[in-house]
């Protein structure tokens, strides 16, 4: 090797060197300003009190103020595309659901670039519970699948949105009872769910949280789409113990996780991720996570990153399928 060829060996270990060391202070002094956490749906819904749940923990922990920032609209899209554009030093972050995963699978121009976002932690997830109104003529699954086929084509399922959960839990449950049904978006959680105390439509996939309506004597619930018993105010029975066999394999859950612009430095990322982590396994951050109708599973960078690939494929087959998009 001649010197010539050393010196610029040398001056490339030197960079390299000299970018991780910069890296390494970089997260040892995070944070040093004014932390926002964007939640790209309206204040008061799932996603906004997990965030609100951790950021007055996270803001003592980092001794900066943590602030969430509301950006409802576009599918989620708008929030999500300012954190994707944002500068990557780790001062704004993404809490988001299963919107992340699929709107590249429903929108053909999406206004930020999904590689520019990295996945930090999956805080908690959330299992379909279905929920029908009082004048449906079923009282477990079995009857509301025999419900569905009977009235195939005419049995309306509320929900969030085109493409939201309740839409795509709603079309997948179609598909294993062996029916059609009608969907009827609404404008958020709360009309959905007014609308089936109203009469106005059959059925609803929510989170287990609305089961203080069924003790209200508002709706009925019929069982939670998962292979075992999630906490709740009422017995939920789970799809698996379900007496109809087509409804045995079925389950439909959504998310919460943090984001983060994808260029942020590895040694910032791991940072961030133990402090967040730290501060959600404080039971009452838990507690408060878990309220809106979650359970706690907590995943690191990688593994939450494997997650959403595992699902990835899952969710595609049944937009595919029923042919859901957001223009």
């Amino acid at each position: 090797m001649s010197i010539s060829q050393k010196f610029k060996r040398a001056a490339t270990w030197g960079v390299l060197i000299g970018a991780w060391a910069g890296a390494v202070v970089q997260a040892a002094e995070f944070p040093d300003k004014q932390v926002t956490i964007v939640v790209p749906y309206a204040a008061g819904g799932f996603t906004d009190q997990v965030a609100r749940a951790i950021a007055p923990v996270l803001a003592e922990k980092w001794g900066k103020p943590v602030v969430i920032d509301n950006r409802p609209g576009g599918g989620t899209t708008i929030g999500t595309a300012l954190v994707a554009r944002a500068p990557a030093d780790g001062h704004t972050l993404l809490l988001s659901s299963l919107g992340y995963l699929t709107n590249p699978l429903m929108m053909p121009r999406l206004p930020y670039d999904p590689q520019d976002l990295k996945p930090l932690m999956m805080v908690s997830e959330s299992p379909s519970v279905l929920y029908v109104g009082k004048q449906v003529p079923a009282n477990n699954l079995a009857e509301f699948a025999s419900y569905m086929r009977a009235n195939d084509g005419k049995v309306a399922f509320a929900s969030s949105g085109v493409g939201s959960s309740p839409h795509i839990c709603a079309e997948m449950l179609a598909s294993a009872v062996g029916a059609h049904i009608i969907h009827a978006p609404y404008r958020g959680n709360a009309p959905a769910l007014n609308a089936l105390m109203a009469g106005e439509v059959a059925a609803l996939l929510d989170a287990p949280s609305s089961v203080s309506y069924v003790q209200a004597g508002r709706m009925k619930v019929l069982g939670v789409a998962s292979d075992k018993p999630v906490r709740s105010a009422l017995p939920l029975t789970p799809f698996s113990q379900s007496s109809a066999p087509e409804l045995k394999p079925y389950s439909c859950s959504s998310f919460f996780g943090f984001f983060m612009p994808a260029k942020v430095p590895a040694a910032l990322q791991q940072r961030i991720y133990r402090d967040l982590r730290a501060v959600v396994e404080v039971p009452t951050v838990a507690e408060g996570v878990t309220r809106p109708g979650g359970e706690l599973h907590l995943l690191g960078p990688e593994d939450f990153t494997a997650y959403l690939d595992a699902q990835r494929p899952r969710w595609a087959a049944v937009i595919r399928e029923k042919h859901i998009t957001q223009e």
